[in-house]
């Protein structure tokens, strides 16, 4: 492709009236409904650990909470979903960890917490995979001899599952996907996931033809928008992400095929309003390390704030434990 200046300039010319088109553009009226918030009040905050901070290339550096496990030779990272940070996964690590089946280590991605750079915006695209290497490193130092299975829940499934990709995969030894987002065409992936996110589908669309002609000059322009209510937002709530956010926890489409051949566990409840839990199995079928669990009657939040996804994680978590 032809890179001069002049055609650079046309094309940024070009992209600038588009965006002058389309600025106004939402998405369409997303489904009625939105996420059960009910269970977010099972966060017990006495119990969190105080967040600490890892080294990456960019700073400020994003923060991470520890749960120590007695005994435990698997260190898990465990990345939360869009909207909310690293409270929401506190019942699930605690429980994880007072199991002893492994160290649980919950950073908050970059856009959310407490004080991000740019709430729901980062710096490019796939920085959530380059702060998932560093965070690697870091765990490293932490538990020396520990095997490493990265996780996430909802959008934070998505980032696992690009990183699981053959470029950076072998870094971990196993994969945790709690009700992954795979991307806005899967077969698991509700409309608007349930109502809960708007997303801006003729600025996506504009902004997926200007990146992919190496113009970013535009990926800041919010392409998400997230239902939250009133009565459960902080001040750490993200209420939009940019689209270089959203381009960082969507997986491109057949990423799962293209995923390292590690042990990996999907878990996701049927009352899940953002996925359809039973299409997620035969996206796994061809894979032999791989296994799927249905939860009757879990919700999106539940997967992680509930009780019942802890015993199958466990007992994946030990089994894979023996067998490395």
């Amino acid at each position: 492709m032809d890179s001069s200046p002049t055609r650079r300039r046309t094309l940024q010319l070009g992209g600038t009236a588009l965006v002058a088109g389309l600025a106004g553009c939402l998405g369409g009226d997303p489904p009625e409904g939105t996420l059960d918030f009910d269970g977010l009040d099972r966060i017990d905050e006495a119990a969190l650990p105080d967040r600490q901070n890892y080294r990456t290339d960019e700073r400020p550096f994003p923060t991470y909470r520890r749960y120590d496990a007695d005994d435990a030779d698997i260190a898990l990272i465990l990345l939360h979903t869009a909207a909310f940070d690293s409270r929401t996964l506190q019942p699930l690590a605690t429980a994880i960890s007072d199991a002893g089946a492994a160290h649980v280590i919950t950073p908050d991605l970059r856009g959310h917490g407490p004080n991000p750079n740019t709430r729901g915006d980062i710096s490019y695209i796939g920085q959530y995979e380059d702060d998932l290497r560093h965070l690697i490193d870091s765990v490293g130092l932490m538990y020396p001899d520990a095997n490493v299975v990265i996780g996430g829940h909802g959008t934070g499934g998505g980032i696992v599952v690009r990183f699981a990709a053959p470029s950076t995969g072998s870094l971990a030894d196993g994969y945790l996907l709690l009700a992954p987002y795979l991307g806005p065409d899967a077969p698991t992936t509700r409309q608007g996931l349930g109502g809960w996110a708007n997303f801006y589908g003729d600025r996506i669309v504009m902004l997926r033809v200007l990146t992919g002609f190496g113009l970013d000059n535009y990926s800041e322009m919010t392409t998400v928008e997230f239902d939250i209510p009133e009565s459960v937002r902080d001040d750490s709530t993200t209420l939009e992400h940019t689209y270089r956010l959203m381009a960082s926890y969507t997986p491109n489409e057949g990423a799962v095929s293209e995923m390292v051949d590690a042990p990996t566990l999907t878990v996701a409840g049927t009352a899940d309003v953002t996925a359809d839990a039973a299409a997620y199995e035969p996206l796994f079928t061809d894979r032999e390390a791989a296994s799927v669990e249905v939860l009757d009657g879990v919700s999106h939040l539940d997967t992680v704030l509930g009780d019942a996804a802890v015993d199958p994680i466990v007992g994946w978590l030990r089994a894979l434990r023996k067998s490395l």
